[in-house]
This record gives structure tokens, C-alpha cells and sequence, in this order.
């Protein structure tokens, strides 16, 4: 299970597996900002107990996947050797809404409009630790985003009717972040 905002996502039982995600970190004053808005969006929907801020946005680079716990050392090992990739600047705009392949929870996202092809670069270098490991890689047509609000289904259209564009917001990257479920490990991208 992946604990996130106190929300659990069950991907099913595998027997000694840690269910594990990578991601950007988003930090400073642009995840303030961007909780800010999540938080603008909440109360313009009414603050439904079904919707909530997202407390850590992130964009991420894999779907969840398990790894043996014994497995997790060489993996952090060889995914720390991959990235061999500086510090990115990305910039959202374009409130975008998202479901998750279950079709049971949506999401309020702003695209990444700057700074897209760096954040691909570095899916590529993810994704071939992720095929060394037997992992599937993250979807061919990556929408890289940073979600703000999570919401159920039934609060989506009602959100979607609300949306209009937003000014760009930027911040400087510079971790890759991988959590396998209590566990949290940073790379810094020199």
C-alpha cells in the first residue's frame, strides 16, 4: 500500500514486497504556492469531505510497482548512478482534471509547461532502471503534472465546470525522490 495524504492506495498483496513510487520533489515557496491554490479550488467546490489538498506535490515518474525488500539497496544504487542529470527548472500552468486508472478518484493537476523536456530526460534515465529491475515503465504519453486537489468522482464535474487558466508558476528541481512505503530516499540532481 502507498500512504499519501493519509489516503491509501491498495495495489494488492505481494508477499515481502514494498509498493514503491518515484518522483520530483516539488519544495519552497512553489509548493506553497501551489497548496495555496489547491486550497482555492477546495473552497470554490465547497470543501467537500471527498476533496482534499494534495500536502505534497510531486511530479510523478513511475506508476507504483513493488520491489523484494533485499531488493532495494542495488536498486537505489543503480538509480542513483543513472541519474546523471542538473538541476531542472519546470513551470505549471493549465489546470488540467485526471482520474486515476481505477476511473475512482480525480484529481485538480497543472501541467508542467516549462521545462517538460528535462523532465522527460529523466524518465528515460528512470525507466531503464525500472526495465533492469522487470518494472514497468511510466505511460509512453506522460502528461508530467503536479496535482493539487484529490477528489472522488462525483466532485469532478463540478470542479471541471470551475477551472479557468492560471498564471505560470516555476521552481527549481533538484531531487528525484523514491518511497517505498515508509521508507524515503533522495538523490540530488548536481
Amino acid at each position: 500500500m502507498l500512504l499519501s495524504n493519509d489516503v491509501v492506495v491498495d495495489l494488492g498483496h505481494v508477499v515481502g514486497g514494498w509498493s514503491g513510487h518515484i518522483s520530483l520533489v516539488i519544495g519552497g515557496r512553489c509548493k506553497q504556492q501551489l497548496q495555496r491554490l489547491g486550497a482555492t479550488y477546495l473552497k470554490a467546490l465547497g470543501s467537500p469531505e471527498t476533496a482534499q489538498v494534495i500536502e505534497e506535490p510531486h511530479i510523478s515518474l513511475t506508476r507504483a510497482f513493488y520491489l523484494q525488500e533485499h531488493q532495494i539497496p542495488s536498486f537505489m544504487a543503480v538509480l542513483e548512478e543513472q541519474l546523471q542529470a542538473r538541476e531542472i527548472t519546470v513551470g505549471f500552468g493549465e489546470p488540467v482534471i485526471l482520474a486515476n486508472e481505477q476511473r475512482d478518484r480525480g484529481f485538480v493537476a497543472m501541467q508542467v509547461t516549462r521545462g517538460s523536456e528535462e523532465v522527460r530526460r529523466i524518465l528515460e534515465m528512470v525507466n531503464i532502471v525500472m526495465r533492469r529491475f522487470g518494472k514497468g515503465e511510466f505511460y509512453q504519453d506522460a502528461r508530467f503534472h503536479a496535482s493539487v486537489v484529490r477528489m472522488d468522482m462525483g466532485s469532478l464535474q463540478r470542479m471541471r465546470e470551475m477551472l479557468g487558466s492560471q498564471e505560470i508558476i516555476s521552481t527549481r528541481i533538484d531531487t528525484v525522490q523514491c518511497v517505498f512505503g515508509n521508507r524515503r530516499f533522495c538523490i540530488a540532481l548536481n
